[in-house]
C-alpha cells in the first residue's frame, strides 16, 4: 500500500546506481514525477553531496584516460579517424560541467524540491550525536553529520501528519525511520516503484506471475546475453588473456520488481546470483627464468587457468501484452539488458590461486 507520494533519495542511493541519471529505475521514476505520481524531495545536503562525488568520479575518469593517453602514444599517429578520436583534447571545466548537468536535469525534469538546512533544530541535532542515537549510533561517526543534517531538514520541512519515503540502504538512516513515525524506510528505489505499481491495479501481479511461469526461458535469455559479452582479464597475470569468454553455470531465483506498468508494457528489474567459469590464457611465469641484468622473467610456453567465479547482476526487462478483459496475453519478453556489461566483462584470474583461499 502507498502511504505517501512524497520520496527522499539518499546520497547513498544515487552512489549505488553508479550516478546514473539515465538508469531504469531513475527513468520511470523520473515519468511518474511528471504525471505528479510521485513528488521528490531533496535536501541541500545531498545536492551537494552529489555534486562532490560526480565531480570525484570525473576526476579518476580524466586521470584514467590520461594514463591510456601515455600508455597508447604510438596510437595517436596511425591515420585511422576512430582512433585519433581517442586523442582529441576536452576541456575539464567542460567534462566537470556537462557531467553535474546531467543531475541537475534529473532534479529539475522530476520538479525536485530542495529543503535547505536553516531551519533544523541544532539542540536536537547535538542530542542525537552526544546520546549516540541514530543517525549516529555507536562510535557517533562524525562522518554521519551531513546524513542528520539532511533528515532534520526533512523533519522540519513535514507537517505533524505528512509522511516521506526514505530511499537508502544506509543502516543508521534505516534506524531513525524506525523511531520516527513520519519516515518510511525504503532499500532501493526499485522496491518503491514496485510498492506503486502494487498499489495500481492488478496488471502488477500478472506481471510477476508471468515471471514465476517463464522463469527458466528468462534465465536462457540472461545466459545467452552474458555467453555473447566480452570478456577481459584485469589482473596483476601479465598478458593473460580470457580464452573463449564464459560459460555460465548456475542462476539464482528470480524476484522481480517492477518499475513501470500500463495497458500495454511494463518495465521489471531484478538482482540475479550468476556463477560462471572462465578460462584465462598467459605467459608461464612458474617455469620462466629470471634474468638479473634485465631484472625481468622470461618464459617460453604458455599456461592456462580456470576459474568459476559467483557475483550478482542487475537485470533490465521490458514486458509487452495486451491487457483485455482484466487478462495479460500475448506477453512477450524483450530488450533484456544487464547493467554494467557495456564495455564488458572484468575478471580478476591469477596464474596461481591466492594464499588465503
Amino acid at each position: 500500500m502507498l502511504e505517501t507520494r512524497k520520496v527522499f533519495i539518499d546520497t547513498q542511493s544515487f552512489v549505488k546506481a553508479g550516478l546514473h541519471f539515465d538508469g531504469a529505475a531513475f527513468r520511470s521514476f523520473r515519468k511518474y514525477c511528471e504525471a505528479n505520481e510521485f513528488f521528490h524531495v531533496s535536501t541541500s545536503v545531498v545536492e551537494r553531496e552529489v555534486k562532490s562525488k560526480i565531480a570525484l568520479s570525473v576526476k579518476d575518469a580524466i586521470n584514467a584516460i590520461q594514463t591510456f593517453r601515455r600508455k597508447a602514444r604510438l596510437l595517436s599517429s596511425l591515420d585511422d579517424e576512430q582512433i585519433k578520436g581517442l586523442f582529441e583534447e576536452i576541456s575539464d571545466d567542460d567534462i566537470y560541467k556537462k557531467s553535474e548537468d546531467v543531475f541537475e536535469e534529473f532534479m529539475k525534469a522530476c520538479s525536485t524540491e530542495v529543503v535547505e538546512a536553516d531551519q533544523i533544530n541544532a539542540e536536537e541535532l547535538l542530542s542525537l550525536y552526544f546520546e549516540t542515537r541514530p543517525p549516529f549510533g555507536e562510535g557517533k561517526k562524525k562522518a554521519e553529520f551531513p546524513d542528520a543534517i539532511s533528515i532534520l531538514s526533512l523533519k522540519s520541512y513535514l507537517q505533524n501528519d505528512e509522511k516521506i519515503y526514505i530511499v537508502s540502504d544506509d543502516g543508521d538512516l534505516k534506524a531513525f525511520c524506525d523511531e520516527e513515525a513520519n519516515f518510511i524506510s525504503v532499500e532501493s528505489l526499485d522496491k518503491l516503484l514496485d510498492i506503486y505499481t502494487t498499489h495500481t491495479s492488478v496488471r502488477h501481479q500478472q506481471v510477476k506471475q508471468y515471471f514465476i511461469d517463464n522463469e527458466e526461458s528468462i534465465k536462457q535469455k540472461i545466459t545467452e546475453f552474458l555467453e555473447d559479452c566480452d570478456v577481459y582479464n584485469s589482473s596483476m597475470w601479465e598478458d593473460a588473456e580470457v580464452d573463449g569468454g564464459l560459460s555460465v553455470l548456475n542462476l539464482g531465483n528470480i524476484e522481480p520488481s517492477v518499475l513501470y506498468i500500463d495497458d500495454e508494457e511494463s518495465q521489471i528489474t531484478f538482482d540475479i546470483d550468476v556463477e560462471f567459469e572462465v578460462t584465462v590464457i598467459g605467459p608461464d611465469f612458474n617455469n620462466g627464468i629470471y634474468d638479473r641484468e634485465d631484472g625481468r622473467i622470461y618464459t617460453f610456453d604458455s599456461t592456462l587457468r580456470t576459474s568459476i567465479i559467483s557475483t550478482t547482476y542487475t537485470v533490465e526487462v521490458f514486458l509487452h501484452y495486451e491487457f483485455i478483459d482484466g487478462e495479460l496475453v500475448n506477453a512477450k519478453a524483450d530488450g533484456l539488458y544487464i547493467a554494467g556489461t557495456s564495455g564488458g566483462i572484468e575478471v580478476a584470474v591469477e596464474e596461481n590461486e591466492p594464499d588465503w583461499r
